[in-house]
């Protein structure tokens, strides 16, 4: 009974430290598997041997094997943003970007940026911040910096006129400045700028409307007076015309009148061409004035003259 007694204790101690044995190597084995999602790349911190080193390209998820102690922090590589607003008191990620164009004029700049960070130097990132802090430190006050040295080379109109050019040359600028800043280590990759609104003051819009107006004004003034000289030659012009048409016609008339009166003196030699020129012209005068229709005459021919008798109008 007593061998017994002692063997017991003895199996039992032996299955104790097997247990202990298996929870340390499963616990060991947990700790050893990382997993890093789809966007991601895990840095791993071995606080023995002092490496640093990924896993994962952002692309794929995986699993991966580390030292059961070393520590990892995944960093986000995909497309990551700031929006730069302000409007009605509230604003985005950040308020709108304060700047002062060519001309002293105080703007403030609409303005959202959109990057992702290159997974193969992202270590080198992570010894440069290792708090993960990047964005607070340097994209922004990179974009903040780029944004009033561009604007500082426009005047307040040439913001509006040229907003396009602008949004260009700013993504160039700023795609620039990311590779040349070395606590970047090339890692910020820009994908978009999207200059959104340049906003001016009330009172230079104002102004500009104003001017606007008045231009416009001006224009309409100078299209009128214009249309009225115009309308004013044409008038002249179809005054002249009637009168030029009128003499000729009457030239025509007169002429027509004198060869009929030198062929009828010619045919009766003994009309003298001087009386029977004025009795035309009487004539003629008499049917003016009854084409009139105001007066009614009634010509009484007799052998010592013609009576021309004017009768009264009629009521």
């Amino acid at each position: 009974m007593r061998r017994e007694f002692e063997r017991r204790p003895r199996i039992e101690g032996a299955g104790v430290v097997a247990i202990v044995a298996i929870i340390i190597v499963a616990g060991a084995l947990i700790f050893s598997v990382g997993q890093v999602s789809v966007g991601y790349v895990a840095v791993i911190i071995d606080p023995l041997s002092g490496s640093v080193s990924i896993q994962g390209d952002g692309q794929n998820a995986k699993y991966f094997l580390k030292p059961p102690y070393a520590n990892v922090v995944r960093v986000y590589t995909a497309t990551d943003s700031v929006h730069m607003w302000s409007e009605a008191g509230m604003q985005g990620d950040f308020p709108a970007v304060p700047s002062l164009t060519k001309d002293g004029l105080k703007v403030d700049v609409d303005i959202t940026v959109r990057w992702r960070l290159s997974p193969s130097e992202v270590v080198s990132l992570f010894r440069q911040f290792p708090g993960l802090d990047w964005k607070e430190r340097a994209i922004i006050p990179i974009i903040r910096e780029a944004i009033r040295d561009l604007i500082a080379q426009y005047t307040a109109i040439e913001t509006i006129e040229q907003r396009e050019k602008i949004s260009v040359k700013m993504e160039g600028i700023l795609s620039e400045a990311f590779n040349k800043e070395s606590t970047l280590s090339n890692a910020v990759i820009l994908e978009a700028v999207d200059l959104r609104q340049i906003s001016l003051p009330d009172g230079f819009i104002r102004a500009i409307e104003s001017k606007l107006a008045s231009e416009q004004l001006s224009i309409a003034a100078e299209f009128n007076k214009t249309r009225i000289l115009v309308i004013a030659n044409a008038t002249a012009m179809s005054q002249i015309i009637q009168a030029n048409g009128a003499a000729i016609s009457k030239l025509i008339l007169a002429n027509a009148t004198r060869d009929a009166l030198n062929i009828i003196a010619g045919n009766q030699p003994d009309l003298n061409i001087g009386q029977l020129t004025n009795l035309y012209l009487y004539l003629e005068t008499l049917k003016a004035i009854s084409e009139t229709g105001k007066s009614t005459f009634i010509i009484i021919p007799s052998e010592t003259g013609n009576f021309i008798i004017q009768l009264p109008p009629s009521s």
